[in-house]
């Protein structure tokens, strides 16, 4: 059973005050919370903002509503540019993928595991996303009318073209990740990068795409892939520690 009580937005703003946060007008920090959730807000951008001297949770000396209000403003304002990027390399990625690998392996090539580099240490996961994707299929072609319509006038043969854009962003990135390498080099060719380089920005750039789209806190995420040192961090002075960048590569 959960140990957590309700509380109305004014016990919310009491306890709120009680930690030291300074609120001027009460019955704004009341409309703020009644839109955008206490948890969200509160517990999702108090950190910068607590004094970790104290052992109880307690704000810094002169701390205001407004100025957690304004950070949780300006990182959504930057999860809505971010996404727009994001979403455009999402809609790349998937167009080159879907005509490179269609033109070695044909429409419905992708139902086959050995159109991938199908070796023993890759052949779990490939078999795991052809089955992820024959259930998507199913389960959309229930209402989705493009699907039926490729059903019914096309023996029910989905070409990659019109499946891929079923799958998530998660989903691509492993379907890049198992092509062969031709078909690699030809979609990372698109991006004027190397594969392995595309492969570790896939992995970021999933992880931050959810981020966003779930508006989750964005302005501190933490990447664990590494991407390696770029030009883009000589350019930025980025410096060095060990002869590798400090930030921007994991």
């Amino acid at each position: 059973m959960c140990n957590k009580s309700f509380k109305t937005y004014k016990e919310q703003i009491d306890i709120l005050k009680r930690r030291g946060l300074l609120i001027s007008n009460e019955t704004l920090a009341e409309k703020v919370l009644s839109s955008e959730n206490y948890y969200r807000l509160i517990n999702g951008y108090k950190d910068l903002f607590l004094d970790t001297s104290k052992i109880v949770e307690t704000y810094k000396s002169g701390t205001t509503f407004d100025e957690i209000y304004a950070l949780y403003k300006f990182d959504e304002e930057l999860r809505s540019y971010f996404l727009i990027s994001f979403l455009s390399i999402e809609n790349n990625l998937k167009a080159y993928i879907a005509y490179e690998f269609s033109k070695s392996n044909g429409a419905n090539g992708y139902l086959d595991a050995n159109n991938f580099n199908y070796i023993q240490s890759n052949q779990q996961e490939i078999n795991k996303l052809i089955s992820k994707i024959n259930s998507m299929i199913a389960d959309k072609s229930r209402y989705d009318r493009r699907l039926q319509h490729y059903n019914y006038n096309h023996g029910g043969i989905l070409p990659l073209w019109v499946i891929i854009n079923l799958l998530t962003l998660g989903n691509v990135s492993k379907f890049f990740k198992y092509m062969n390498q031709s078909e690699q080099n030809s979609v990372a060719r698109r991006f004027n990068i190397k594969p392995n380089i595309l492969n570790n920005y896939l992995k970021n750039i999933t992880l931050a795409r959810n981020v966003c789209a779930h508006s989750d806190r964005f302005f501190s995420l933490r990447f664990y892939s590494e991407i390696g040192s770029l030009p883009e961090h000589d350019m930025l002075k980025i410096s060095l520690k060990d002869e590798k960048h400090i930030m921007g590569v994991t």
